[in-house]
């Protein structure tokens, strides 16, 4: 009997235990069942409508850049282009969409040996596959879609640039996303072949000219395969951005330096408003918005022309001539010199025992200010220039622009070189001597400077002493800033503006050849030509050099003269001489700019008490 007993409670305990262990169990799954039913509940039903649910990006249309009047200087096409979604499928959908794909749009070797040899992953990024798709391809694969998993057709857009190579400089292009670009903050960097700015207004404006992504919400089948569209979050397309450029002035001045390597800028006086920035020769934009061809790129990079270099903001030459405004200027500044003061010319001036020539064999005899502008003498600013020191014409020369950057906003631009001793020692360990202030008196030696900042110069010259600032774009209710005035007596300006206007209206004046024949057009101005190197014999025959050893050409000048409106500097690299090179262009893009204001005025005058236009 007491064996039976203890049989009974051996038996009871392991039951107790066993069924312990029962409800221990289901308590678990019950308590897990309920976890996963109610406090889970939203968690997994989101992730189970994101198995037949895809979200996908929409890129939104890039935004316009238009000249002053609204014309079109970058705009979009139609782009369609074929992608290949690697999280709709495993290896084996892959390959056998690869397969069907390549006997419907036939891809390159190439592309087909890199695709064989792919590892798709959920976690990969689309590819795109082919874009500039004809109309009868797309329909070919939307026909065939059902059996091509994980192929989608987007319809994206491709920058066009109507005014190509005449504008490629100041209006940039766009380009793919690289790596160090990509940020976690902006998804759109990541989509596939997706363009930014790269130069240019286009990377100056970037943020505002890229809008903002749109979402697409997809069904998709099992195997990736997209049902229909459920939902849709527009884009938000980029803003437009007026430039002050007149486009018509761009084209026109383009074609006329088409056939140099040269520089050119046109800027409002009174605004700083940019209406021209030209640098030829240029490239083709279009060609930087899709897959550069290698051999187009090779011949860019070694034209000995530069045709990748913005010659009108990152160009420094030596300004020649046209920095002895700046010199007569703070020589009348500091009293160092009046209207009439007069310097002999012999044709050579001396300093020590050094030998210093004028341009001119034999010289020009007795000059004032004026008369040494009007023929450009060397011998009278060589004097001006030892009389008033480094010091004294490069502090006038920061004052009007030159040797800092105008901040204009397009990337590349140079500060130029306005050189004096503390430069000279920090750069060559050497100080400074009586000859560098004689050769930089003449815009030689250590003077660097650009198109757009001896454009800035002339402006501030003609437009009564203010310090006008250049600007691409007009801010709204800006139509007029008020600039700082340089504090600069107005008659020593009238001064210089006198001497700029006997250069082009005076017979002997360098540019008298040249000049606008028109009273109510004349144009006021200043020849430079700057040595690229020294030549063995004085007056060689410049077409006898090889083109890169020729001076450069440069002219700075404004009009109408009775009262300045516009402001020009036109640099021609090698270009000979800046009477001969420089100046014509001068003539006929100021007369160009005043004939189009004048067409303007005559269309919006009244007619029959109305106004026209």
């Amino acid at each position: 009997m007491p064996k039976e007993n203890e049989k009974q409670r051996i038996f009871t305990r392991r039951a107790l235990i066993f069924g312990g262990l029962q409800v221990a169990a289901f308590s678990t799954l019950a308590a897990r069942l309920a976890y996963l039913q109610f406090i889970k509940a939203k968690e997994y039903a989101t992730l189970s409508e994101n198995n037949r649910i895809k979200l996908q990006l929409i890129s939104p249309e890039r935004g316009q850049i238009l000249d002053r009047f609204g014309v079109p200087m970058a705009t979009n096409e139609k782009n369609y282009r074929l992608f290949l979604d690697y999280s709709a499928m495993n290896q084996q959908t892959f390959r056998s969409t690869v397969d069907a794909l390549h006997t419907l749009i036939p891809l390159s070797d190439k592309k087909l040996k890199t695709l064989k040899s792919t590892r798709v992953s959920t976690a990969s990024m689309p590819e795109m596959l082919r874009e500039h798709l004809s109309w009868e391809e797309v329909s070919l694969i939307e026909l065939h879609m059902l059996e091509l998993a994980g192929v989608y057709i987007d319809t994206g857009q491709i920058r066009h640039y109507p005014f190509a190579d005449k504008a490629a400089h100041l209006i940039g292009y766009v380009g793919s996303v690289s790596e160090d670009e990509v940020s976690d903050d902006e998804p759109l960097l990541r989509l596939p072949d997706f363009k930014i700015g790269k130069n240019g207004v286009e990377k100056m404006l970037e943020d505002s000219l890229r809008g903002t992504a749109g979402i697409r919400q997809l069904e998709v089948n099992v195997h990736g395969v997209p049902v229909r569209e459920i939902g849709k979050k527009p884009s938000i397309p980029g803003g437009a951005a007026r430039l002050t450029i007149d486009s018509r002035l761009q084209e026109y001045t383009a074609n006329l330096v088409k056939d140099q390597s040269a520089g050119v800028v046109v800027m409002d006086v009174d605004t700083g408003n940019v209406l021209t920035l030209v640098s030829m020769p240029g490239f083709d934009p279009d060609a930087f918005s899709k897959v550069i061809a290698n051999d187009y790129w090779k011949a860019l990079s070694t034209d000995k022309k530069a045709p990748l270099l913005n010659k009108a903001i990152s160009g420094q030459y030596p300004p020649g001539s046209t920095f002895k405004l700046m010199v007569g200027l703070a020589g009348f500044e500091a009293k160092t010199i009046h209207p009439d003061t007069t310097v002999f010319c012999p044709g050579q001036f001396y300093l020590g025992d050094h030998k210093f020539n004028c341009w001119k064999q034999g010289g020009h005899g007795t000059v004032n200010f004026r008369k040494a502008i009007e023929q450009s003498c060397d011998t009278f600013f060589y004097t001006i220039g030892d009389r008033v020191g480094i010091e004294g014409f490069a502090k006038m020369a920061r004052r009007f622009g030159l040797g800092d950057v105008e901040n204009i906003g397009i990337i590349g631009e140079k500060p130029g070189v306005i050189p004096d001793p503390d430069w000279k020692m920090q750069h060559y360990k050497q100080r400074w001597s009586g000859g560098d202030t004689i050769n930089c008196a003449i815009g030689q030696g250590y003077v660097l400077a650009t198109p757009l900042q001896l454009a800035v110069m002339t402006a501030r010259i003609v437009n009564g002493g203010y310090a006008v600032v250049p600007r691409l774009f007009v801010p709204p209710g800006e139509e007029k800033p008020a600039f700082d005035p340089i504090r600069i007596d107005s008659t020593l300006l009238d001064e210089a503006c006198d001497a700029m206007s006997s250069v082009c209206n005076e017979q002997g004046g360098t540019a008298y050849a040249h000049r606008i024949a028109e009273p109510r057009f004349a144009m006021g101005g200043k020849t430079g030509t700057s040595q690229v190197r020294k030549l063995i014999r004085e007056g060689m025959d410049q077409n006898l050099l090889p083109w890169e050893y020729r001076h450069h050409a440069l002219f700075v000048g404004f009009a109408p003269v009775d009262k300045p409106k516009y402001a020009v500097c036109v640099a021609v690299e090698h270009g000979g001489g800046g009477a001969s090179a420089a100046a014509p262009v001068a003539r006929d893009v100021l007369l160009k700019i005043q004939q189009l204001d004048e067409d303007a005025r005559d269309e919006k005058a009244p007619v029959n008490g109305k106004t026209s236009g």
